[in-house]
């Protein structure tokens, strides 16, 4: 037996809309029944008696009491959630196969009203049957427009939402009193004019619509297309044909009842016709948003593979196939350098193996496809190269792969056709090199690690692996001295730690922390590593670099694994700093005695869609000075617990720096470690402890190695 746990809030939810639904159901029951002895059976009119009108009144509104909550709730429930193309997809389809068949039941279902009574029991049935969905589609569109526009707003949303439900009542108040002087109506019809023209103005912050795919876009056009017909067709029924059974059952159920449907479903119309023309105006960027998605899934499923494939000739082969399907590429081709100079070609698409081993004859061609040191793109082989007329390969995109600062081999895409290839599929496998040069170092250990009988073993070669990915020392930075240690929970971890260099040359420091311990999180690290490699080049800052890490990471990852990453960057000659974190621990800074927090809004990667990450992500910037301290850490330093699993907090670490007075940015991680140490007091460390710091005018001293790692581990235990 299986439950499912409902917060306090929810369960109110449910239990208010239950009782909406309940006392709408029994409230219209009653008022059938009294209309039904009243009209039907009695003869009167239904404003014959003033007690009757207003018993039929009252009972209406109740009902549409409980109609409004009911929408009201469903809609709160939805408080918070962006606006997606599923979720938009979804209202206009139930909107418009709602309305359409409430048309055509007041189409179909027998109806006999005489001067605005029913004369029988079922048109009683049928007429309040056709009332009640009039106004439970208006009240639903009504809701979603105003759940839309919140989601969606902008500095005068809430004014124009105000002035549409004045506008609305201004219409019913104005139609009950056209029946007293025909200006009434004229000021009415002149409300609902007004009304669209602010809903109109209203509906802004589309631009969203263009990163749709083509298909997306050309289906969205076709339900907006639809809910317009019926929200168009509906309105004019309940403005123009009086006669409709549709407009007379909202007449007979509301006094003036037909206005409102028909102002709401006005104002549906509109909405419908401004997001059909946005979309509209989008449609010429579709092939360029479907290149951008394309990129991102082949990332993403390159990252998968790296996850699940230990073999590296059965990873190549895969990866070659992909490359060549995204690419359109007419054959490719990957060959890996033996360390006597042989060259093995590991996987082929479209070409023999052979007929690569004879265009390595070639001289030129040999050197092109061994020598370019970054990626290349020859548009055309017989023009650039002075190649044999009679080559079938005519253009070629190569891509070296690295391996421990080493070429290995080169990933090599080619066309029959000359320029058969853009700019945007050199930088694609360009991405795709990076990412598999790591892919051979995580492998290829991976293999030696499975290779050990015993645990322990293997143990050890994965804490190699990961050890091999974190750089061996800092880089030489001006006036920026450089510290960093990662010392794992168990013998490997998931923190992880980097230097960077922009795409506008400045240099950054990364931290990141996987949730979990031991080899899945290191998986995952390894991983990291290969997209911060691929996606740094051409990230522009902090922020940049998370938004496109968490594109890539993005459904890649299990549901129940994330990762919190802090980035920096420094402008040596301005002496400033910019940070962007993804739901990491603050950045610490000690500025002569002051100790200063940094917090900036981000959430972990791999948790939330790329719109909502990138929207909430901020990017901050600050000033540093001569002797100030600069710290990075993990969640495992400020939660070190002692023997009675107290943490340590973030407190007893500021009052170190403080105290610290002027020092080195390897002295600041000892009396981290030393600070830590006390406070555990030989309690075994439950996380991952990173650290990385920086002081300004300091020298660069970090090195990474077991060397170094050893009695660090003494230090803690």
């Amino acid at each position: 037996m299986t439950s499912t746990f409902l917060s306090p809030t929810d369960q109110q939810k449910r239990t208010l809309t239950t009782i909406f639904v309940i006392t709408g159901i029994v409230l219209l029951v009653a008022r059938m029944v009294v209309v039904t002895f009243w009209a039907v059976y009695g003869g009167h009119t239904l404003t014959d008696t003033f007690m009757v009108e207003v018993l039929l009144t009252v009972a209406s509104d109740l009902i549409l009491v409980c109609v409004i909550g009911v929408v009201f709730l469903t809609y709160t429930k939805r408080t918070g959630k962006e606006v997606s193309y599923e979720v938009l997809a979804g209202a206009l389809t139930t909107y418009a196969i709602s309305a359409l068949a409430l048309l055509l039941l007041g189409a179909l279902l027998p109806s006999d009203v005489v001067e605005g009574v029913p004369t029988n029991i079922t048109t009683v049935v049928t007429s309040h049957i056709l009332a009640l969905g009039t106004f439970i589609v208006s009240i639903g569109l009504a809701g979603f427009l105003a759940w839309f526009m919140q989601m969606r707003r902008h500095e005068r949303t809430g004014r124009y939402l105000i002035l549409l439900m004045i506008i609305l009542f201004g219409v019913w108040l104005l139609s009950a009193l056209g029946s007293v002087a025909s200006v009434f109506s004229g000021l009415s019809i002149t409300l609902v004019v007004i009304g669209s023209i602010v809903m109109l103005m209203s509906i802004k912050r589309l631009n969203w619509l263009a990163t749709l795919t083509m298909d997306k876009k050309i289906r969205l056009l076709w339900l907006t297309t639809c809910a317009a017909f019926a929200a168009g067709l509906l309105a004019s029924w309940h403005a123009f044909n009086g006669d409709a059974f549709v407009t007379q059952s909202a007449a007979m159920f509301v006094r003036s009842g037909a206005i409102l449907p028909g102002a709401i479903n006005l104002f549906g119309f509109v909405f419908f016709a401004r997001l059909f023309f946005a979309v509209l105006a989008s449609l010429p960027n579709s092939g360029i948003v479907d290149r951008r998605s394309s990129e991102v899934e082949s990332l993403a499923h390159l990252t998968r593979m790296m996850a699940e494939t230990a073999d590296v000739d059965t990873l190549l082969s895969s990866v070659t196939q992909f490359a060549l399907q995204v690419c359109r590429a007419h054959g490719a081709w990957c060959e890996l350098y033996d360390d006597d100079g042989s060259i093995r070609v590991v996987a082929s698409k479209n070409v023999h193996a052979d007929y690569v081993r004879v265009l390595h004859r070639d001289r030129a061609l040999h050197r092109m496809f061994m020598d370019n040191a970054r990626p290349a793109l020859i548009d055309s082989l017989p023009d650039i190269l002075g190649a044999d007329a009679t080559l079938p390969i005519r253009s070629v995109i190569t891509v070296p792969l690295i391996r421990e600062h080493r070429r290995t081999g080169t990933l090599v895409m080619f066309s029959t056709i000359e320029y058969g290839f853009e700019a945007d599929d050199l930088r694609l496998l360009t991405a795709f090199g990076d990412t598999i040069s790591i892919a051979l170092d995580q492998t290829r250990l991976m293999e030696m690690a499975i290779e050990k009988e015993r645990l322990q073993k293997e143990f050890d070669v994965a804490r190699r692996i990961q050890s091999s990915l974190l750089p061996i020392s800092a880089p030489d930075i001006p006036s920026l001295g450089l510290a960093a240690i990662t010392i794992p929970a168990e013998e490997i971890g998931g923190d992880y730690y980097d230097y960077v260099r922009f795409a506008n040359g400045r240099p950054g420091v990364i931290i990141a922390d996987v949730s979990g311990k031991g080899i899945p999180a290191a998986l995952y690290m390894a991983t990291l590593k290969g997209v911060v490699l691929a996606e740094m080049r051409s990230s522009n800052g902090p922020a940049d670099l998370l938004r496109r890490v968490n594109a890539a990471l993005m459904g890649s990852m299990e549901k129940q694994t994330y990762i919190t990453m802090t980035a920096v960057d420094y402008d040596v000659a301005t002496m400033t700093m910019r940070m962007a974190r993804a739901g990491h621990t603050p950045l610490l800074l000690r500025s002569g005695s002051t100790i200063r927090t940094y917090t900036p809004k981000g959430i972990a990667i791999g948790l939330v869609a790329p719109a909502t990450f990138d929207r909430v992500t901020e990017e901050i910037e600050f000033p540093v000075e001569s002797h100030d301290i600069i710290m990075l850490t993990t969640d495992g330093v400020n939660e070190r617990r002692d023997a009675a699993l107290g943490e340590i907090g973030i407190e007893p670490v500021c009052e170190m720096l403080a105290n610290i007075g002027t020092t080195t940015a390897s002295t600041v991680i000892t009396k981290t470690l030393e600070l830590l140490h006390m406070h555990g007091n030989g309690t075994d460390q439950h996380d991952d402890i990173t650290i990385v710091s920086m002081v300004v005018n300091g020298v660069a001293e970090t090195t990474v190695d077991d060397e170094r790692i050893r009695p660090i581990y003494g230090v803690l235990s």
